[in-house]
């Protein structure tokens, strides 16, 4: 019998970039998820004004979650 592996990251996930060209540290945002022929995402990372600066296809060990905090005013 085998199992699926569980999806680490859902669509529009914040993630920080772990490792790669761009800066380790860069967040971005999940757009796409694999799951064949294995688990990886298509991450979108953005400047400050929205830009698009690249979009990526990670494997989660090139991923890392971020919290992202919302406070009200």
């Amino acid at each position: 019998m085998t199992t699926k592996n569980i999806i680490g990251y859902l669509l529009f996930d914040v993630v920080m970039l772990a490792e790669d060209g761009l800066a380790a540290g860069m967040l971005g945002a999940v757009i796409n998820v694999y799951t064949e022929p294995t688990e990886a995402y298509e991450v979108e990372f953005c400047d400050s004004q929205g830009r698009t600066l690249a979009l990526r296809s990670l494997l989660p060990s090139q991923l890392r979650r971020k919290t992202i905090r919302i406070t009200h005013e």
